[in-house]
This record gives C-alpha cells, sequence and structure tokens, in this order.
C-alpha cells in the first residue's frame, strides 16, 4: 500500500443560511446535504483487487466511519476520493460534481503519517502549510487552540510526542476552515490518553458543523465518535448506515422473575421476540428493533407477571463487525 501525508488549499468558508442565528426551516434540508457520492468504485494492483464496485453516499454534517481490518480498502477508498489515485472503474463526485480544484478547496486530509520539518516549532510550520493551502496565518492560532497545542506552539516539532505530532497534523488540516475533514486512522499508536485527546478533538471539530470521514480499524473508536460507517471487508462493502441502526437493530433484555417458566411462556409471545434463552438466573431474550424497558414491564404486568429484574442490553459495533464479517467468510488478516 502507500503512505503520505495530504495537505489541499483551502479557502474561508462561507456563512451559509443555517449558521445564523434564526433558524430558519429549510435547516434540515441544508443538514442532508450530499457531500460524498461513490459509486461502483474498483481499484487494482495487478491481480490484486483493493476495492470492489463500492459505492456509498455521505451527506453533510456527518461523522462517517470506514470500518475495516488493514487491507480491506479503506485508505484506497481515501486516495481515490483525494485524486492521489486512479480506479479502474466507477465514479466518485464531491458536492454535486467531478474532483477539481475548487472542490479539493473545500477538504482538509491527512493519509497515513503525518510530516514536519523537526527543526521547526509548530508555528513556523503551520506557516508553511498555510502557504500550501493559500490561507492566512493569522487562522494559525485559532487552529493551534483548537488543538489544545497553542502553549508549545513555540517548542519544535522533535519534542512533540506521537499524540502531539498527530494533532499538529489535524491543525494544519483545518487551516483555512475546510467544510470537509478527512482522518487515516487518526489514533493509530497513540496511547489511551492521546486516543481519548484526538477523539475529544474529533468530536469539537465535527459540533462546529465539518463533516468528517475517518478510517479505522478500531471498533470501539469508531462506536465513540462516528454517527454513520461502512464496514469493508477485502475491498466489498458489507454494510453502510447510521451507527445508532446497527446498535439497535437487536436488542438483548434481561428479565426475572419468581416464575422463569411462566416469564419464558409470556415472552415468547412478546410482539418483537426473537429468541431467548437462560443465563444466571435471567431469560436473556432478544429483539427485534428498539426495546423500551416501561413497555416490557406493562406487557409482563398484564399477563400477571412481575418483575423482578429488568435491563436492557445493547449490540456493540463490535459484535455487529463480528458477526457481518463472520456471515461473510470471515475476517482479513492484518496487511
Amino acid at each position: 500500500m502507500f503512505s503520505f501525508f495530504v495537505i489541499f488549499p483551502g479557502r474561508p468558508r462561507q456563512k451559509t443560511e443555517h449558521q445564523t442565528t434564526n433558524h430558519q426551516p429549510t435547516e434540515p434540508t441544508i443538514l442532508k446535504q450530499q457531500i460524498l457520492d461513490i459509486e461502483n468504485l474498483s481499484k487494482s494492483y495487478g491481480k490484486l483487487e483493493a476495492l470492489k464496485e463500492l459505492d456509498l453516499s455521505v451527506e453533510r454534517g456527518q461523522v462517517f466511519g470506514l470500518l475495516g481490518p488493514n487491507g480491506s480498502g479503506k485508505t484506497t477508498t481515501l486516495g481515490i476520493i483525494l485524486g492521489a489515485l486512479h480506479p479502474n472503474r466507477g465514479d466518485f463526485r464531491w458536492f454535486g460534481e467531478r474532483l477539481t480544484e475548487k472542490s479539493l478547496k473545500r477538504i482538509g486530509a491527512i493519509l497515513e503519517h503525518p510530516n514536519f520539518y523537526p527543526y521547526l516549532n509548530a508555528v513556523d510550520n503551520l506557516k508553511i502549510v498555510a502557504r500550501i493551502r493559500n490561507s492566512d496565518v493569522s487562522d494559525i492560532d485559532r487552529v493551534l487552540r483548537l488543538t489544545n497545542l497553542y502553549d508549545r506552539r513555540q517548542h519544535r516539532y522533535q519534542t512533540y510526542s506521537y499524540g502531539m505530532k498527530q494533532r499538529l497534523a489535524i491543525a494544519g488540516a483545518l487551516l483555512g476552515n475546510p467544510e470537509v475533514l478527512i482522518l487515516d486512522e487518526p489514533t493509530n499508536g497513540l496511547d489511551p490518553l492521546g486516543i481519548a485527546e484526538i477523539r475529544e478533538l474529533i468530536a469539537g471539530v465535527a459540533a462546529e458543523g465539518t463533516t468528517i470521514i475517518m478510517a479505522s480499524h478500531l471498533l470501539d473508536e469508531v462506536q465513540k465518535i462516528c454517527s454513520h460507517v461502512a464496514v469493508l471487508k477485502q475491498g466489498r462493502k458489507l454494510f453502510a448506515g447510521s451507527v445508532d441502526d446497527v446498535l439497535n437493530n437487536t436488542e438483548t433484555i434481561l428479565v426475572g422473575a419468581e416464575s422463569m417458566e411462566a416469564l419464558e411462556a409470556a415472552l415468547i409471545e412478546y410482539p418483537d421476540y426473537q429468541s431467548h434463552k437462560i443465563s444466571s438466573g435471567f431469560v436473556e431474550m432478544k429483539s427485534n428493533g428498539v426495546v423500551r424497558p416501561a413497555e416490557i414491564n406493562h406487557f409482563l404486568f398484564e399477563k400477571g407477571i412481575v418483575c423482578t429484574h429488568l435491563s436492557i442490553r445493547k449490540k456493540s459495533l463490535e459484535n455487529y463487525f463480528l458477526e457481518i464479517t463472520a456471515s461473510n467468510g470471515g475476517t482479513n488478516q492484518a496487511s
């Protein structure tokens, strides 16, 4: 595969109607505007098919995660949509148009490893980035404060921890206030504190209205950070949709009562019942869709059963990932 650090020229974002304080009724339409549309995208390296007929769409304001093991096609996808790689087949559009210099000016991106001059401090390194991006150097203070590096702005890059280097790369990508931020494995190689800092940073950037596309093989981070996710395996898309849809697709309800036999018989009649088993003295029931504890309690009470225990256990993204990759032939090995 390939490894590089990408900086695209940015420009100040134009104020749009939904950014005013008037709360116009057109806001939902603006927020649902399609940012990226990928159709039938395929890429091969010799006999190796790195990407196979990928279809994907990202809407404004989403934090979209590309999830998959190493070698699943995540970085290849990012390389293609940024113009660094040419697909063998398929097409993609940014903001409803083919990739142009104009659309690239609306995107900030980091692919793989950040690289800066080790003997320069953060400010001087970002001045170089600003010139490349045609951005105003007055924006440097803003991005340094946003990435929590302002107090270390005069320190040389070579003195930074890996987490600080990653945050400086994000600061560089944010110069010019791009509408879209693309990150490839932003928490890779970081310790738990560094991961938490990057997670908080991404959440802060997203809260300001920036659309974020993030590739990662860390399921827990995607679940905590992303609003939407696409699961890739061996270049193919296995699933794409809302993270909440994944987590709410099937829930497990733990229910206890004095008579386990009566409880089992009643739960089988529940409208969203899928299956159940006995576990640790409770009935562990799986349901289709979202179930509210109050509804279960009311349903059982009407059948003369008083619950002694009632709790909901949501499916994790990790469980869902393992299920769909197993049903499609197992998981990839890291490459």
